[in-house]
């Protein structure tokens, strides 16, 4: 039986010249407001009561989302290195979608390399980590795919407030 091995990356800092190497690259989401779960955890508050708390407070924002259209944050979680990174090539929200302003991996670092094969990463392939509201496992922002069985795919900007309330499997 032939294994296959995990690709390895490799990039470097572009103002230090450092060389780094991982084995993975996840992509973290974080929707508006659900760091509104760092105040409980889930033996304090249930998934699905947090979920409606959070609907309460982004309602309560009409200005902000008044379309509906909850923005979604992504940044690079790279396994054994901190601090997270901005991911390149998300909607910028600060500047009307342009981006070119934006901090990101690919503004502090070089564009991670296969060290097998040389081919780029190709950032739409990287997974999407999930997220959950238990008490062995509670994530920022967890109860809303605990509650709603929902993640994003990869880079996408929004979420409607609707389709959440929908998805939602309680009540």
């Amino acid at each position: 039986m032939i294994q296959e091995t995990k690709p390895v990356w490799k990039f470097e800092n572009k103002k230090h010249g450092n060389t780094f190497t991982v084995e993975q690259f996840v992509a973290h989401w974080e929707v508006s407001l659900d760091p509104i779960s760092d105040d409980y955890t889930p033996d304090e508050i249930s998934a699905y009561d947090l979920f409606y708390e959070w609907v309460e407070q982004i309602k309560k924002e009409k200005k902000e989302y008044q379309n509906g259209l909850i923005p979604i944050h992504w940044s690079i979680d790279i396994r054994d290195m901190r601090p997270f990174a901005a991911m390149p090539f998300q909607y910028d929200f600060y500047n009307n979608g342009r981006g070119k302003d934006m901090l990101d991996f690919l503004t502090i670092f070089s564009w991670p390399i296969n060290i097998t094969t040389n081919e780029p990463l190709n950032w739409f392939k990287i997974p999407v980590i999930d997220k959950s509201w238990r008490v062995d496992k509670a994530d920022t922002g967890g109860f809303i795919q605990e509650a709603t069985g929902w993640k994003p795919s990869i880079l996408q900007p929004y979420i409607h407030l609707l389709a959440l309330e929908k998805a939602c499997k309680h009540r």
